[in-house]
């Protein structure tokens, strides 16, 4: 992936993490920064480590676009639930 590969993957992920951060209930100030590097890693893995099913879609400086995004999401969706189910300000611990 190219060096441009990597800015559109990083602008997405931080995208995604700042829509997170603005559904209702968000836990903490830095819920965003939790869901963003989550929506890197899958992005990541969607686009470069899941060998032929990575390599289907448009194409953008080695970014492949429609596996990045759908791994973004499920990567970003499945890390966002586990922290708003699990941390709770309140609690001693942070945890419950």
């Amino acid at each position: 992936m190219e060096i441009w590969g990597w800015a559109i993957l990083i602008v997405g992920a931080l995208v995604i993490g700042f829509a997170a951060q603005f559904v209702p209930r968000a836990p903490t100030m830095y819920d965003w920064l939790i869901t963003a590097v989550a929506a890197g890693i899958g992005a990541f893995i969607g686009s470069e480590l899941l060998g032929s099913f990575s390599t289907w879609g448009p194409e953008m400086f080695g970014l492949y676009i429609l596996p990045a995004l759908i791994g973004a999401i499920v990567m970003a969706v499945v890390v966002d639930g586990v922290e708003r189910f699990t941390y709770h300000p309140g609690h001693p611990a942070g945890m419950a």
